[in-house]
């Protein structure tokens, strides 16, 4: 009798101890989704704040990766993050996100080889992804837009997925003046960069149409032609981050920064 006292002591000590680590675990993602869903809103700002806080309570928390990649200002810096969710907490539900994003990080460079690894990964490791199962606010872009690498020289790092959108089209009747004062313009922000000029033409024309100055230059990497969309020109790498975090915020789009060329 006294050793069954004992036993059911002892089940009670532990259930108290774990009963807070479960709400702790229960806040924990919370918490998160709620700073996520305040950048979805176009907040980040707000959640940057609340960053330093977050990480220092949850340090090895996949959420806690999770949302540091979503705030991060550089990609590489992003896809760190993403990396480190997948390669370490890839049970988790922020995990085929993360690989997700990953890829398109890749594809966006033009990367080809190494996004496609990315998306068979996905494809492999999370089926049931809607990334996966092609619902509409997930839709992998179609395999036939091969990218072709843009030499390292011409990428400029820029923030992962919070940015984008702000631009001025480039008409090709414009004046010698205009021409030299675009010139002294050393930044645009890279929406797209596509196998056929008709796929680029359609993002051009998506742009265009919301007022945006875009413009579609042709460069032969590798022997191939690569159509890249253009967005904007800018003299400072600022006033592009702008724009990326624009049009991100508001079309959900990835883009980077290049230095014209």
């Amino acid at each position: 009798m006294i050793n069954l006292i004992q036993q059911i002591s002892r089940l009670a000590m532990l259930l108290m101890i774990l009963f807070p680590i479960a709400l702790i675990a229960q806040s924990d993602d919370a918490d998160i989704k709620i700073a996520l869903e305040k950048i979805d809103k176009g907040l980040s700002a707000e959640v940057r704040k609340e960053l330093p806080n977050l990480v220092s309570r949850y340090p090895n928390n996949a959420a806690a990766l999770y949302l540091q990649g979503r705030l991060a200002t550089d990609g590489i810096e992003a896809v760190k993050f993403y990396q480190g969710v997948v390669d370490n907490f890839p049970k988790s539900e922020w995990a085929d996100d993360a690989l997700y994003r990953t890829y398109q990080y890749y594809y966006s460079l033009g990367l080809y080889r190494t996004a496609d690894l990315k998306l068979q990964q996905l494809k492999k490791d999370y089926p049931n992804s809607q990334y996966v199962t092609g619902k509409p606010e997930a839709i992998i872009p179609p395999v036939e837009e091969k990218m072709v690498n843009l030499p390292k020289k011409e990428i400029v790092p820029v923030e992962s997925t919070d940015t984008m959108e702000t631009v001025y089209y480039m008409d090709s009747a414009k004046t010698e003046e205009n021409k030299i004062s675009e010139a002294t313009k050393s930044f645009t922000v890279q929406a797209g960069a596509y196998a056929t000029n008709a796929n680029a033409d359609k993002q051009r024309k998506f742009f265009d149409d919301l007022g945006y100055s875009v413009e579609i230059v042709n460069k032969v990497r590798n022997g191939k032609n690569l159509f890249l969309v253009w967005v904007g020109s800018f003299r400072t790498m600022e006033e592009a981050r702008e724009i990326v975090r624009e049009i991100k915020s508001k079309y959900k789009i990835d883009s980077m920064i290049v230095e014209r060329y």
